[in-house]
């Protein structure tokens, strides 16, 4: 059967992409987390992409660690330590992806009522993101995110079909046998 986590990770090598191996080892915590807070996995996907290229090492200059970027002084309220954590911590590839899918969630269930771009907004720019002034920084990032997760779903296609013909495939063979 293919799961979820298997089709990110299949999708992420067929792509050549920089740190595929990052998202193959991360992908059962991606599913996890898009299940859990009701997240497409390629926003997950598509979010460490632009924030770090998937580099678990990744630091900005304004302190934003991991593969998803999450400053550490507002990491409190979405991590599960009852403080903030710290960049080292951030950079564990698990908890940046924990965390960082935790803020998302918040960002487009809570603050932007499902509207993505605002949601995207918010989660690079903060609350700057609403209203008649919106921040152009973070809708230029909001409109990259969407892009590149319009790209990597429309590769996750093309790897589930392509399993599901080589499984056919696989059965008609079978099949001639018997």
């Amino acid at each position: 059967m293919l799961t979820t986590s298997v089709l990110i990770c299949l999708t992420a090598l067929s792509m050549d992409m920089r740190n595929a191996d990052v998202i193959c080892e991360n992908a059962p915590i991606i599913q996890e987390m898009s299940e859990k807070y009701d997240l497409d996995p390629s926003l997950i996907i598509a979010v460490g992409r632009i924030e770090s290229a998937w580099t678990p090492t990744a630091r900005s200059g304004s302190n934003a660690c991991g593969v998803m970027q999450v400053l550490p002084k507002y990491s409190k309220k979405f991590a599960d330590k009852g403080r903030n954590l710290t960049c080292d911590e951030l950079k564990h590839p698990e908890t940046g992806i924990r965390v960082g899918t935790k803020i998302l969630s918040f960002w487009l269930h809570k603050y932007a009522k499902g509207r993505e771009t605002i949601a995207l907004c918010g989660y690079n720019a903060g609350f700057r993101c609403k209203g008649e002034n919106k921040n152009k920084q973070g809708l230029k990032y909001a409109k990259a995110v969407l892009k590149y997760r319009k790209y990597f779903k429309k590769k996750m296609r093309i790897q589930e079909r392509n399993y599901k013909n080589k499984m056919f495939f696989n059965y008609l063979t079978l099949l001639a046998k018997i």
